[in-house]
């Protein structure tokens, strides 16, 4: 999956690849990041559906507006200056409405050391008079997102006459409403409430504003009631961000109220539903004398079908956001529209995730170019030699389209500033000298997909400055240069070198490095024990190889970063160290198809986060250890055809909540189906085959109820590292699992939530099948078959469609 950077840094997911698996499916992603964007690194690990992907887009887009568009002091006050004792009251008032699980107003208080709430966090105070200017109290810090929780926003703020600055982006209002008390503020310059859960109608009493320069309201659930009338008041507003506000109700003067603000530099509306006729506007307008000092306009995610001709008529206009629109048409006739004044001015354009088409333009024309993303798109033809003319070019992403042809050193010949390059899921070759050195170096590279072997790229080895290399799916036939390996760039934090026909064995890997590292290894033909790796891994996939031997060394991983652990599908054998309490943050665990025997060891109990469990397919023995009990994230388990022993463990259904997949057929397992397994309400597949077990199948089988109802449960799991400068990196890995229907073997992975199994077959199950599987009503597939069964089929067995 891939997140493209667009609509200034809000993000949408795009699947870049339909792959063929066995036992599991991977793919990276990447994005470009606002620059003001200096968090040092971040790790979220979740089970990802439309909704989470939504959620992870809005998160990252909050972290992009951290730093005001303006330049606001973050700062003012001086210690030996005492607070208003009437001011301090109202800021401890609002305290009371507010729910602080992580201290962060730990300070605020009546003691005497706290009394001057001048130096309470995020209150700052004028340095003559001791008022409060300032109120910074967004949600994150420089340790992560720490939210306050309100049912409201207090209306004993009203006291704090002199404030200029109010930012409480982030936290959460629960739904509440934009007090109408805000618009009393009349010396505020900057407001922000962004990502603050607020819901409700815009108050019009806003427009008392008339001091305010940024206005942030983006990413609640507001609405904007018959017009934007109240804007037009806002004369000093520069930066406005309305972003997924509703204005289908908006009167269709909405564009002319925004464009006659006299000041207004930049304009941010994505996803705003505004009506269909509105948008008509955009032809008709004279955008050139209305939005005078815009320089910047993203209006992404809205229902553009076009780019209108006076766009290209401001011409302060340095950054055009249009991605996830509906664009359709030419290139070259689009860029045409662009070719007014703008065209000096453009340094940022983005027409990503539309349905453009056709051949290149001459870009020439447009000399300030520093970002163009064109990524999803339906372009054809060659890459332009036009493009080598953008010298002050930085970013170039053309992936995902129907390019072809072959690259030369010739195109790069004269972008010496270039530092992110992303050519992935198109038919290029790229064809370089072998001792070409390129005049750029870059920050990230993203060319899966492109053709770049058969031997290793030499050139790449000359790029010193990678934080980001992905050349997965390059026909690279060769070795992987030991020096190369053992010497990486310092940078680096992802090296994703997957799906090549690259052999040979592996050097120890550079440790060179401060921060976490994600390697993908995974489908080449590399051989032989595994090497050593930096002790501070983020994500290590080596699947689908030929490693052989014990995997003690990588008890050495023990910086505590590890997430995603993949070693399935090699001949490694021997027995598991018992090291994994190094690993608390895991989340994937697979080791699958290898050789590895003997019982699991008690640390393994330990990964008290893990989502995915996969030990099938190897010889481990003995009873599974109650430390697993632990797992209460834990969706999917594999443990099929081992020799496991022993009665299936009743805290299986107690400690394991959210399990979805059970497997644990072709095991060694006895007794009976214990009832706490009908405990797991979400489960969808249940497969307990080719075991010693006998009784009767539970009654309460029925309370399975997932296996009721309708609709696919997301499985897909995702690691994703945000890099500290200018990306994003997702890891995807899909869970896919082989199932035998009517004689045949099926693998199934992206379309593996829509099954529905319970497979008991090959046991020594005896009595009736009770008539309450029956309820089971979205039932895939029932097999019971080679037991002791007796009796009669359930007569409601047919509702079972």
């Amino acid at each position: 999956m891939v997140i493209n950077r667009s609509c200034s840094g809000v993000f949408r997911a795009q699947e870049i690849k339909n792959q063929t698996c066995n036992t599991e499916c991977f793919s990276g992603a990447s994005s470009h990041l606002d620059p003001n964007f200096n968090c040092s690194s971040l790790a979220m690990i979740m089970i990802m559906g439309e909704r989470s992907l939504i959620i992870l887009y809005a998160i990252l887009t909050f972290l992009l507006h951290l730093k005001p568009a303006i330049g606001f002091t973050s700062r003012v006050g001086d210690d030996s200056v005492m607070c208003i004792e009437r001011e301090r009251q109202a800021l401890l008032e609002f305290k009371k409405g507010l729910v602080d699980h992580h201290g962060r107003l730990s300070s605020w208080g009546s003691e005497d050391e706290k009394k001057n709430c001048c130096n309470w966090e995020g209150v700052h105070c004028s340095n003559q008079t001791g008022r409060v200017l300032e109120l910074q109290l967004n949600a994150y810090q420089i340790d992560g997102f720490q939210r306050l929780l309100g049912m409201n926003i207090s209306p004993s703020l009203l006291e704090l006459h002199h404030l200029t600055f109010l930012d409480l982006s982030g936290n959460d209002f629960n739904e509440s409403p934009i007090p109408k008390f805000i618009g009393s503020f009349s010396n505020l310059k900057y407001l922000d409430l962004s990502w603050a859960n607020l819901s409700g109608p815009v108050p019009h009493q806003l427009e008392n504003l008339s001091h305010l320069q940024y206005l942030n309201l983006g990413w609640n659930d507001l609405k904007i009631i018959e017009n934007l009338e109240w804007l037009s008041r806002l004369s000093s507003i520069e930066y406005l961000d309305l972003s997924s506000t509703n204005l289908s109700n908006v009167a269709n003067d909405w564009l002319e109220v925004v464009s006659h603000l006299p000041n207004l530099t930049s304009l941010r509306m994505l996803w705003c539903d505004p009506p269909p006729m509105s948008l008509s506007a955009f032809s008709y307008f004279n955008y050139s004398k209305s939005f005078a000092p815009l320089e910047i306009l993203d209006l992404c995610h809205n229902q553009l079908f076009h780019i209108p001709k006076s766009f290209g008529d401001i011409c302060t206009l340095r950054e055009l956001y249009l991605s996830s629109n509906n664009l359709n048409g030419q290139l070259v006739e689009l860029m045409n529209n662009l070719s007014g004044c703008a065209k000096n001015s453009l340094e940022v354009l983005d027409l990503s995730l539309n349905q453009i088409a056709g051949s290149f333009p001459n870009f020439a024309i447009f000399p300030s170019l520093k970002d163009i993303n064109l990524s999803h798109n339906k372009l054809n033809g060659t890459l332009p030699r036009s493009i080598g003319n953008l010298y002050k070019l930085e970013v170039l992403s053309v992936s995902s389209n129907f390019l072809h042809g072959v690259i030369s050193k010739s195109l790069f010949s004269n972008l010496s500033k270039l530092q992110s390059l992303f050519l992935f899921n198109n038919s290029l070759s790229l064809e370089f000298s072998f001792d070409w050195v390129p005049f750029f170096q870059l920050d990230v590279m993203y060319l899966t997909s492109c053709n770049l072997g058969p031997r290793f790229p030499n050139w790449i080895q000359t790029q010193r400055k990678l934080s980001f290399l992905d050349i997965s799916d390059a026909n690279i036939s060769d070795t992987i240069p030991d020096e190369w390996l053992e010497d990486l760039p310092p940078t680096i934090r992802v090296l994703n070198l997957s799906s090549n026909q690259i052999h040979g064995r592996l050097p120890n890997v550079s440790a060179k490095r401060l921060n976490g590292l994600a390697i993908d290894l995974s489908a080449n033909r590399i051989e032989g024990p595994l090497p050593l790796f930096p002790t501070n891994l983020t994500i290590l996939k080596l699947s689908k190889n030929r490693f052989s031997g014990s995997i003690s060394s990588l008890c050495k991983i023990n910086g505590q970063l590890l997430t995603l652990l993949d070693l399935s599908h090699n001949i490694l054998s021997g027995q598991l160290p018992n090291c994994f309490i190094h690993w608390h943050k895991l989340i994937i665990l697979d080791l699958a198809g290898n050789n590895f025997f003997g019982e699991v060891p008690s640390s393994l109990g330990s990964l008290s986060q893990l989502q995915t469990l996969r030990l099938n397919d190897n010889n481990f023995s003995g009873h599974l250890p109650s430390s697993l009990r632990n797992y209460r994230s834990l969706t999917i388990m594999d443990l099929g055809n081992n020799r496991f022993s022993g009665k299936i463990p009743a805290w299986i259904g107690e400690g394991l909540p959210k399990l979805i997949f059970l497997l644990l057929g072709s095991n060694k397992f006895y007794g009976s189906i214990p009832l706490r397994l009908c405990w797991l309400k979400h489960l969808q597949i249940l497969d307990l085959c080719l075991n010693d077990i006998s009784g009767t199948i539970p009654q309460c089988i029925n309370n399975f109820t997932a296996m009721a109802q309708k609709g696919k449960f997301s499985i897909d799991i995702v690691a994703t590292i945000i890099h500290g400068n200018d990306f994003a990196y997702m890891h995807k890995y899909v869970y896919c699992a082989m199932f035998v229907l009517k004689r045949k073997e099926y693998v199934y992975s992206n379309n593996l939530g829509l099954l529905k199994i319970i497979n008991l077959s090959s046991n020594k199950l005896s009595g009736k099948i009770p008539s309450e599987i029956s309820d089971l009503l979205e039932l895939v597939v029932l097999n019971v078959s080679r037991n002791n069964l007796i009796g009669e089929i359930p007569q409601m067995i047919g509702q079972l469609k």
